[in-house]
């Protein structure tokens, strides 16, 4: 499924995930090194004595509803949003107050038995939360860059204007994605600068460099996971 999102709200503060945080992206498992570096691991080898705070999980079933809407929306049209098989997932909801709007979203029961076997102490939440937040000026387009999926977010005048998740196979794929999002963000017009997270795609930057030569693009290498 994939759901194009838009979140209203004031500006955002910085999410900095931490080394008591794991990922699971793409099925494969992921941690912060002190240094901020992705590193992968096994879930079946890692330390019991390990602290983990939050576990930020890939997965296409989510929504993001305007906090005031979100009472008034019965909990099986919430579901119908997300998909029409309930009966595999269970439904989690992170409220996000600095956009005035809460994420909706289904994990697989299967993966919650496993996570919960290894870690039955957790906070879970969905990745795509990774790219809600911006604490700068003016305009922005972020996204994880993966091998199958694209995240991507942006904000207009420090604004959440949508966020999306959606598959792919090659870099053509992630630049017509990109350059949907630019324009539905309205930033055809507008200055605005680009956070590149996940792999280190040159063909993918060279192209965006061309199209607009006069953008700044910053890299997050730290990020990238098969680097690491």
């Amino acid at each position: 499924m994939k759901s194009k999102q838009v979140g209203i709200g004031n500006k955002s503060k910085s999410l900095k995930p931490s080394p008591k945080d794991i990922f699971i992206f793409e099925d494969n498992y992921f941690s912060l090194t002190e240094s901020g570096f992705w590193k992968e691991f096994k879930i079946s080898k890692i330390d019991e004595s390990i602290k983990i705070k939050n576990i930020f999980i890939d997965n296409p079933y989510f929504t993001i509803i305007p906090e005031e809407l979100f009472s008034n929306i019965s909990e099986d049209q919430k579901n119908k949003l997300l998909t029409n098989n309930h009966s595999q997932l269970t439904f989690f909801k992170s409220l996000h107050t600095h956009h005035e709007s809460i994420v909706y979203w289904g994990l697989k029961n299967k993966l919650i038995e496993k996570i919960q076997t290894k870690l039955p102490q957790y906070n879970p939440m969905h990745f795509c939360e990774l790219l809600m937040f911006f604490s700068g000026e003016g305009n922005k387009l972020k996204f994880f860059l993966g091998e199958k999926i694209i995240y991507i977010s942006s904000f207009f005048k420090n604004k959440l204007i949508l966020i999306n998740r959606y598959i792919i196979d090659n870099s053509d794929d992630s630049l017509y994605y990109l350059l949907s999002v630019i324009k539905e963000s309205g930033f055809i017009d507008e200055e605005f600068t680009i956070d590149h997270m996940g792999l280190d795609d040159q063909k993918l930057i060279s192209k965006i460099k061309e199209i607009f030569p006069k953008i700044q693009i910053y890299s997050h290498k730290e990020s990238d996971y098969k680097n690491s």
